[in-house]
């Protein structure tokens, strides 16, 4: 058997709707051929914030709540035991998440980008998030973007 085109598939994390519904995506793709999804969540940190107590919460919070998600695909679909999942946070000065998104996934050589829509839905229009509208701007990568019905 041959391996299909998105074997290796990078999810934009940030704990919402959408973003649970490109996870569930982003796996069912995967698990075509037993690929690796990878759930990122890019924090936007301010040069000169000052250093937060919480801070560190926050990357943990959005590690734990990627990995309860993939548990959560793990039962509800068999096929999903057979795709490799992890999840990982990056902490980036002053970016923005689309475009570091992006970049993340051409270097790191992933055949897939998936985001959730994010946007404020419209009843005559449907609008993007930022992080959606950059990407869309700025992949080398296939991109798919998922709403939560």
């Amino acid at each position: 058997m041959t391996a299909g085109p998105f074997r290796r598939v990078l999810v934009g994390w940030d704990g919402s709707a959408d973003a649970a519904e490109a996870l569930g995506a982003a796996v069912a793709i995967a698990a075509r051929d037993s690929g690796h999804v990878v759930a990122l969540a890019v924090i936007r940190r301010s040069a000169y914030a000052e250093p937060d107590e919480d801070s560190d919460d926050e990357p943990a919070g959005l590690q734990r709540q990627a990995e309860a998600a993939f548990e959560r695909l793990r039962q509800q679909d068999p096929a999903a035991a057979a795709v490799r999942m992890s999840a990982h946070v990056l902490s980036e000065n002053e970016s923005r998440a689309g475009g570091v998104l992006c970049a993340y996934a051409a270097e790191h050589g992933f055949d897939l980008l998936v985001l959730g829509r994010h946007g404020e839905g419209g009843s005559a229009r449907t609008r993007l998030g930022r992080v959606a509208g950059a990407a869309i701007h700025a992949s080398s990568v296939p991109l798919l973007l998922i709403a939560a019905t």
